[in-house]
């Protein structure tokens, strides 16, 4: 088996992680979690034991691809980093998208455990409701990483500027969304649509980065 470099890794990261990571949230929101009452833990953790198969594929392929959407940021962070513009937002990034994805598997993991162990019903209701509390404050520090290395990227030309000051307003008005979500638990479904939204944008932003990478490598 022949040598891969660093950069050929980031670049097949950028393109298959963003993905795999949101087609698994779709097939979340859209197929496990269908008709759930947002309000409500119990009718969470209902839908997930219901879905017990497709809540546990999805929670470990979704920590497993943005693993991989991780690695290609901090690939660009280090490039940025000590070189110039956007120095300082590239550093402030990383710990904001560690901490993120962080939370992001333990929130996986609950999960999967409240759907494989549906009784009693109470704790399983309580398991999920601290795993969507956990998740949701992952995703204001994953989207607060993401605005900071999205704009640190508009410094450099080699990553398209415009391109990437539009990700890292999107990236705020996520961050945005999250709190809100979380301040006004009856916005909560419309917040997690348009968090969706941003999602949708990001991931064919990462697509072009990782397609300029590869080009490189």
């Amino acid at each position: 088996m022949g040598s891969i470099s660093t950069l050929k890794v980031a670049a097949i990261s950028l393109i298959l992680g963003p993905v795999i990571a949101t087609i698994c949230y779709f097939v979340q929101q859209l197929l496990v979690f269908d008709g759930v009452e947002y309000g409500s833990s119990a009718s969470w953790a209902s839908l997930a034991a219901e879905n017990a198969s497709l809540t546990v594929i999805t929670s470990i392929i979704i920590p497993l691809a943005l693993i991989m959407l991780v690695y290609g940021l901090l690939y660009i962070a280090n490039e940025i980093r000590g070189n110039g513009n956007g120095d300082a937002l590239a550093s402030y990034s990383v710990p904001l998208l560690i901490v993120g994805f962080i939370g992001f598997v333990f929130s996986s993991g609950i999960s999967i455990s409240a759907a494989n162990f549906p009784e009693p019903a109470a704790a399983a209701s309580a398991a999920f409701l601290t795993a969507a509390g956990i998740n949701a404050i992952s995703g204001i520090f994953f989207s607060l990483g993401f605005a900071a290395i999205f704009f640190a990227m508009a410094t450099r030309d080699e990553y398209n500027s415009k391109l990437a000051n539009i990700a890292g307003l999107l990236a705020l008005v996520s961050t945005v969304a999250g709190v809100v979500g979380l301040v006004a638990s009856d916005s909560n479904e419309l917040m997690t649509q348009i968090t969706g939204i941003t999602y949708i944008v990001h991931t064919i932003y990462a697509i072009y980065i990782g397609s300029g990478l590869l080009k490189r490598a």
